[in-house]
């Protein structure tokens, strides 16, 4: 008797399970319990034989308020939407998203494309007809523990702020080091850009030449090590932690979901003043505000273009052949003494020349031009107040200057409005 075996038709397919363990912080107790999740979750799905244990997808030290900066969470959602995940198990709704719009989004996906997700604390399944409302109003209460988090933080430093406590960070900036001990700052080797740029920024150096000297002498930025640039020199000569004080809480709060400056949000500022050793003095400090007010001054007031110096000359200064306008340089000479630096000015013509091909007016320094203009105008010194409430501008000749007064060109109008009127 011959007996033939018919193959089963159905045969069962294993499900295919991943889970997800995060936690918001990288303390010692949390990375106990991080590990504690991974490693249940690896050894529950091993032990049942209907599942096939894909991946525990895990994020250390991140916050739940977006998806976006959890890469394993991101992951996971894109492994699954591409077919690889049937199941997703997850300790707790706030494990998955303390975000509602953006649980109530990622739930909704998966269960479009056949995966179900279940929250163990809650038992909750994503495959629940009748767990829409208790899932929705569960992902409220997350966001609203989170949420409530996060005022409890910006209550306990405004406390710490009130009496003058702070921990910023790890202290990093720039010209300083934080004292193992007392954890003040304290100036280390690179104090010396910090000084250079503010004197160099008092004396009226535009940002880009500060910036370009700076790099010529091998100044690196804290972070990266890559050469300063504008807007590093724009946040060395307004920080005031360089004159030894400390302005806590600059900015408003960020939102706890968006992790944004809340601009509607309520905040005091606190300033700290001598806090630490400081790297200029309180002197060089004050005319560097000086000069940062006066140029967003000028610029609410409409006289300064973007990217325009400070610098009185610029405006006014015009080459006597060409008649385009001079531009201010820094140059290095190198003696016994060492290093020295000056500025001078030339037309702007002659710098795009190549070759000889530019125009050939004359270069001069800027010591030159004071006493030139001071002596043309019979003044004793150069005043570079009275310079711009009284002169209109100034052509560099081949030779010598041509100072033109404010008033003369009033009264040349007023001839040639009477003129024009006959």
């Amino acid at each position: 008797m011959r007996v033939r075996r018919i193959p089963a038709r159905y045969e069962r397919r294993q499900k295919r399970v991943a889970a997800y363990c995060r936690v918001s912080t990288s303390l010692a107790e949390q990375a106990e319990s991080f590990e504690t999740q991974v490693g249940h979750y690896t050894r529950f799905i091993q032990s049942n034989s209907d599942w096939i244990l894909v991946k525990v997808y895990a994020d250390h030290g991140i916050s739940g308020t977006s998806a976006k900066k959890r890469p394993q969470f991101m992951a996971m959602i894109e492994d699954a939407m591409g077919g690889k995940t049937d199941l997703i198990l997850v300790k707790s709704i706030s494990r998955f998203s303390r975000n509602l719009v953006e649980c109530q989004k990622y739930v909704r996906q998966l269960k479009e494309k056949g995966v179900e997700v279940r929250f163990e604390r809650e038992g909750v399944s994503s495959f629940d007809p009748t767990s829409d409302f208790v899932f929705s109003l569960l992902s409220a209460v997350a966001q609203d523990e989170s949420r409530s988090i996060s005022e409890n933080i910006r209550w306990g430093y405004r406390r710490r702020f009130e009496r003058g406590e702070y921990c910023m960070g790890s202290n990093r900036i720039l010209g300083y080091d934080a004292d193992l001990i007392t954890k003040k700052l304290v100036p280390n080797k690179d104090a010396w850009i910090v000084k250079l740029a503010f004197e160099r920024f008092v004396q009226g150096v535009p940002y880009r030449e500060i910036a370009d000297e700076l790099t010529a002498m091998g100044a690196k930025r804290l972070r990266g090590k890559t050469p300063l640039g504008v807007s590093a020199i724009q946040y060395i000569v307004g920080n005031e932690t360089y004159v030894g004080d400390k302005l806590l809480q600059k900015c408003p709060p960020v939102d706890f979901l968006t992790r944004r400056p809340d601009l509607n949000a309520e905040h005091t500022s606190y300033y700290v003043r001598d806090d630490h050793e400081p790297i200029i003095d309180r002197e060089t400090w004050e005319r560097a505000q000086a000069v940062l007010r006066q140029r967003r001054d000028e610029v609410e007031r409409g006289i300064r273009r973007r990217g325009v110096s400070h610098h009185p000359f610029y405006g006014r200064l015009f080459c006597g052949l060409c008649g385009e306008a001079y531009t201010r340089r820094t140059f290095t000479t190198h003696s016994a003494g060492g290093k020295r630096y000056y500025a001078a000015w030339n037309c702007r013509e002659r710098q795009k020349g190549k070759a000889g091909n530019g125009c050939k007016g004359r270069t001069v320094k800027e010591a030159e031009l004071e006493r030139a203009i001071a002596a043309e105008l019979n003044w004793e010194a150069f005043d570079a107040e009275r310079f711009e409430r009284e002169v209109e501008c100034v052509e560099v000749m081949e030779k010598g200057l041509r100072v033109v007064r404010k008033e003369v060109c009033v009264k040349n109008a007023d001839s040639q409005q009477r003129l024009s009127e006959q």
